[in-house]
């Protein structure tokens, strides 16, 4: 991400953005809030959801200034979990992977500006995510600034600091409004919690051969897993966002894919999830191409998981 600093810059160092939303309207995007009459329960949930959303903002808020002022390594060490996740492509734990590299002669010279533009937290306000638009520039190469979006999962233990569990994202052509792709997905299950089970249905369901394209028979429907507001990342493109124009995009181009997760990472009120690993996709014309996931699956009412963020990171080698 960083010339010297690491080398995630095809992704981490791509990964963050400018464009400024004040905390309340991020807060209010992530609720996508309509306030109204509520049982006072619901009520005092509500307001343990928006101190934990505003905290979680706050605490990418201080990752971005910290980056700012003493250099992307710095602050990327400072803010991941010790096992914390960043993809270069493939995914690797930040803290081995980068203590092991030299510092770079000037920890400033790779520039990488961002903001929360959206975020949510699970109802056990444990985990929870941020996204927005991030800029990068290199002194080196003055002028010459690359936008992307980044995905951020986050975890805290009790009253501890937020710290980032997972981090993901693309490079776009150009400068992301995030305001266009509407209020983020949340998730909405409420019901008994039982984290191993829920694990265990999840790295299942990621196991399953997933028919992509119409025409593909066995396996799980791709379509039947979307949220209705999903937003599928990919590179070079801006993000795309609702279940029937993200099926419709990936089934012209994908006959089936294969997921191989490598680690699930629940919220303990099971209603929030992110998932990682290599995934291999079979394309149209009957070649196949590698790439790394991450997917954020949030629980519906019914108990049904749904995924509501599809991130494929690097090119995508073909095989």
């Amino acid at each position: 991400m960083h010339d010297g600093v690491a080398k995630a810059g095809d992704y981490t160092a791509a990964m963050r953005a400018t464009p400024v939303l004040s905390r309340r309207r991020v807060i209010f995007a992530a609720l996508g809030s309509s306030a109204t009459w509520l049982p006072v329960a619901r009520a005092l949930a509500h307001d343990a959801e928006e101190v934990a959303l505003g905290s979680l903002v706050d605490a990418e808020v201080a990752f971005s200034d910290m980056a700012q002022k003493r250099g992307v390594r710095a602050a990327f060490l400072a803010n991941f979990a010790p096992d914390g996740i960043v993809f270069e492509p493939t995914p690797v734990r930040l803290h081995e992977a980068w203590a092991a590299r030299p510092e770079p002669a000037d920890p400033k010279a790779v520039k990488l500006e961002w903001h929360p533009a959206q975020a949510g937290v699970a109802r056990s306000l444990d985990m929870g995510y941020t996204t927005g638009p991030f800029a990068l520039s290199n002194a080196a190469r003055p002028g010459v600034v690359r936008h992307g979006v980044f995905f951020s999962v986050w975890h805290r233990e009790g009253s501890d600091a937020w710290q980032v569990s997972v981090d993901a994202g693309i490079v776009t052509p150009d400068e992301v409004d995030f305001v266009a792709l509407g209020a983020a997905p949340r998730p909405h299950f409420a019901g008994a919690r039982a984290i191993r089970a829920q694990r265990k249905r999840l790295l299942d369901l990621e196991m399953q051969p997933i028919a992509a394209a119409k025409s593909e028979h066995g396996g799980v429907r791709y379509l039947s897993l979307l949220a209705d507001d999903v937003r599928l990342h990919r590179d070079g493109m801006t993000p795309l966002v609702g279940r029937d124009r993200v099926a419709a995009y990936v089934g012209e181009r994908i006959n089936r894919l294969e997921w191989a997760p490598i680690e699930v990472r629940m919220a303990r009120s099971t209603d929030l999830a992110v998932t990682y690993g290599r995934a291999r996709e079979t394309v149209r014309d009957g070649g196949a191409r590698a790439a790394s996931y991450t997917h954020l699956w949030l629980r519906e009412r019914d108990g049904r998981w749904r995924l509501a963020y599809d991130i494929a990171t690097g090119p995508g080698s073909r095989e």
